[in-house]
């Protein structure tokens, strides 16, 4: 071989090793799709645009959220839902309701004088595709479901759903949340939260979140604080509560979904009531019994980023 032969396969062996080692230099810093984090509904809450005082506004839809087909085909949607203000009718919900479970200033209502009403909203999850179809993804649904007062709304049903769609919109499959009737709130204007997870199958590439609400005057049913979200841990959180050396100590394991900020505890007896807080994981309550009497109910607040607060209520005997 001559010098010059000796030397060009010297250089391109140099290009070629530099070449592989930019390779490997790539794949060692590349990273799999993530799951995408949080809250992934979009105006979870109704507060785009700010809702209407009174249902009988028929407020227009949510801003994100689409009106559901109806049930004739042939006369394209259907009717959607609305947005109501908290604190505007004694029939609806209120501002100290608000408050306790972070519900902004509007909150969802059914259409007025319908006797059926939803809407949706598309989420696209493919860039999480590599790691659902390797399996071990839950989607984690939850919302604050409930209705008017009596003579108002006591027949309507609150619903929320989350389906799972692949390719061409094909359904893999779906689960909703318990439904919230009049009895399960007592009739009281008020709302309940409900969640829960299922496994999201392969091929799913897209998520279908539904609200409805059905029954006479479906404006009657409300709902707030909507949340989606994909993990590989805890949907749902907990809370457990113990006795330790004289004092009552409450837990709560946050979901792995979404970012919980900070927990509020409550106890409260027959009489007597102490407060505390906790901004770090896990988040942990001591409470002496001293000034309590009685049966004692925890209660856990839990302030989420992008999706409301979540409280968590248990009974438990004094220490």
């Amino acid at each position: 071989m001559t010098a010059r032969a000796i030397a060009l396969a010297t250089a391109t062996g140099i290009v070629v090793g530099c070449a592989g080692v930019l390779l490997a230099a790539g794949s060692v810093g590349a990273k799999p799709n993530a799951l995408p984090a949080g809250n992934l509904v979009k105006n979870p809450g109704a507060e785009t645009p700010l809702g209407g005082a009174l249902p009988s506004e028929n407020k227009a839809v949510p801003a994100m959220w689409q009106d559901m087909p109806h049930p004739d085909p042939s006369r394209g949607a259907g009717p959607g839902i609305q947005a109501v203000r908290y604190g505007t009718h004694q029939s609806v919900l209120t501002p100290a309701l608000s408050g306790a479970i972070g519900g902004g200033r509007s909150f969802f209502a059914g259409r007025y004088s319908s006797e059926a009403s939803g809407a949706f909203q598309l989420i696209d999850v493919g860039s999480a595709a590599a790691d659902i179809d390797a399996g071990g993804v839950k989607a984690c649904l939850s919302a604050y479901l409930g209705g008017a007062a009596e003579g108002w709304g006591e027949n309507v049903k609150a619903r929320a759903d989350l389906q799972f769609l692949g390719e061409g919109d094909a359904v893999r499959g779906q689960f909703g949340l318990a439904t919230v009737t009049a009895a399960s709130r007592r009739n009281a204007p008020t709302l309940l939260w409900r969640a829960s997870e299922r496994a999201v199958p392969s091929g799913t590439r897209m998520l279908r979140v539904s609200l409805t609400f059905t029954g006479f005057f479906a404006s009657g049913g409300f709902a707030d604080n909507v949340a989606v979200a994909l993990t590989k841990g805890r949907c749902i959180p907990q809370l457990a509560v113990r006795c330790q050396r004289g004092a009552l100590v409450a837990t709560v394991t946050p979901s792995d979904a979404v970012r919980t900020q900070r927990v509020r505890f409550q106890v409260r007896g027959a009489k007597g009531q102490k407060l505390a807080n906790d901004a770090r994981a896990p988040f942990t309550a001591r409470v002496p019994m001293t000034g309590l009497t009685g049966r004692l109910t925890v209660t856990a607040t839990l302030a989420q980023a992008g999706s409301g607060n979540v409280v968590l209520t248990k009974k438990s005997r004094r220490c």
